[in-house]
């Protein structure tokens, strides 16, 4: 099964750090996030192949300048494609010819750190297939049903406060998408459809996935109450959520017996 890393788009978020490095490349204890990603997914058995989608401007050879010569001490080879700045769902049409022997294939966005427990998510889309009658689902999306509230809360009385509540894990209303899943190759048909009207850039959650849950099947994986979830914005916003990050590390680290 492959790997599929989306490590391109421009950051405007994320500017100014974005000027001068891409968002994978942020650096996190002297190595840029993107690292820990890949040491992390490469230590999964079922995980043959990484493929990076990346510019291949000044800022994604970055990306590919960091990871020449290292794909011994990775464990797994790494692949790396053009991202022509057409959108997410644009992206994955160009990795299409790579994944065409496999039954499923993973895709993470590489600014997004969690120890997510990948065989158990592949195992869950093969009980659900079974489970369905189907040959194969369209995927599955990874999600969480809490998260930590950014800011604390007060309790008020008119304008007096009577209780301070310092930030605190909230369940969700509705579970959050982490920009992590696991797709079969049926998600290209849509891929596809959407290329043939005529969009030649489109965004795989707004234009492809808001469309298929109304009609088709698309599962979800909850990484559950104890795995932590980041989306790295910014240097300053990893700073901010320093304790969540090395919360991260730890369980990457534990997981599957390290990633140094």
């Amino acid at each position: 099964m492959k790997a599929i890393l989306l490590a391109g788009g421009s950051g405007s978020r994320a500017r100014p750090f974005t000027d001068y490095v891409p968002k994978a490349m942020f650096p996190l204890d002297g190595r840029p996030i993107i690292d820990y990603l890949v040491k992390y997914i490469a230590q999964f058995s079922q995980i043959n192949e990484i493929i990076i989608v990346c510019n291949f401007d000044s800022f994604g050879k970055q990306i590919i300048n960091y990871f020449e010569g290292k794909q011994s001490i990775m464990g797994k080879p790494i692949i790396f494609v053009e991202d022509i700045k057409n959108g997410t769902g644009g992206s994955l049409l160009k990795i299409e010819k790579y994944v065409t022997q496999d039954e499923c294939f993973l895709v993470w966005f590489a600014d997004n750190l969690c120890a997510l427990k990948i065989e158990q998510m592949i195992q869950k889309y093969h009980q659900v297939n079974m489970k369905s009658g189907r040959t194969g689902s369209i995927g599955m999306v990874v999600v969480r049903k809490r998260r930590r509230e950014e800011t604390a809360r007060v309790i008020l009385d008119d304008s007096q406060i009577k209780e301070f509540m310092e930030k605190q894990r909230v369940k969700l209303e509705q579970p959050e998408a982490l920009g992590i899943y696991l797709f079969s190759k049926r998600i290209f048909q849509y891929l596809h459809k959407r290329s043939r009207e005529g969009f030649a850039n489109f965004n795989l959650s707004y234009d492809i996935l808001n469309q298929i849950t109304n009609m088709e099947e698309l599962f979800s994986y909850d990484i559950g109450e104890n795995i932590e979830w980041i989306d790295i914005e910014s240097p300053t916003y990893m700073d901010r959520n320093k304790d969540i990050v090395e919360k991260i590390l730890l369980q990457m680290r534990s997981g599957l017996g390290g990633l140094d």
